[in-house]
């Protein structure tokens, strides 16, 4: 809230008294609200489909949507439509990187490197999911998503105590910062 000090005798309504009232009658708590409690680009997602349609392509023509492309996107349609694109799409640009490598006589590591992501996408978003009862086990597309998915699965398989998994996570993480402070250096001395 706002205070005022010192007498107020302006009979017009400057900025400041037109927000100090819209503050007071709690129209900013309802607008503020809505965009901490969901309606922000970091809990914006693709969410997975129900449990009940199990591991159900559901294809935008088929017997679930009936052609209805907002009935496809309630019953979860799109997770599964951009989850399988993007293997797709990911295994075609490691072949891509493949290609590169062998026109300009090079080594495959980049390729080879990059499958690794793939690895970890493909056995979080596909294989895990049909490990279980249907897609919805699988996380969301989503900042927010991806975080309650980690709690989620924590909760199931505390895997997040695992020695393994926390060598894994280094590694990772490691190489990650391995690869920023290469390509820092080098683009540094290039000139």
């Amino acid at each position: 809230m706002t205070i005022a000090l010192g007498k107020f005798t302006k009979d017009e309504n400057d900025l400041f008294d037109i927000m100090d009232d819209w503050l007071r009658r709690d129209c900013f708590v309802f607008v503020a609200s809505s965009y901490l409690e969901g309606c922000n680009f970091l809990t914006a997602a693709v969410s997975t489909p129900a449990n009940s349609l199990v591991h159900s392509l559901l294809f935008l023509w088929g017997p679930e949507a009936q052609g209805d492309f907002t009935r496809w996107c309630q019953l979860g349609g799109l997770w599964t439509f951009v989850a399988l694109h993007g293997a797709f799409g990911l295994i075609g640009f490691m072949l891509r990187q493949f290609e590169l490598a062998r026109s300009v006589q090079l080594r495959p590591y980049n390729a080879i490197a990059f499958s690794g992501p793939i690895a970890v996408f493909v056995s979080v978003f596909l294989i895990y999911p049909l490990g279980q009862s249907g897609w919805f086990f699988a996380p969301s597309f989503g900042v927010a998503a991806i975080f309650r998915f980690i709690l989620f699965f924590q909760g199931f398989h505390n895997s997040t105590l695992n020695p393994f998994h926390m060598m894994g996570v280094a590694g990772v993480l490691g190489a990650a910062l391995l690869c920023a402070i290469h390509g820092a250096t080098v683009e540094n001395t290039l000139f």
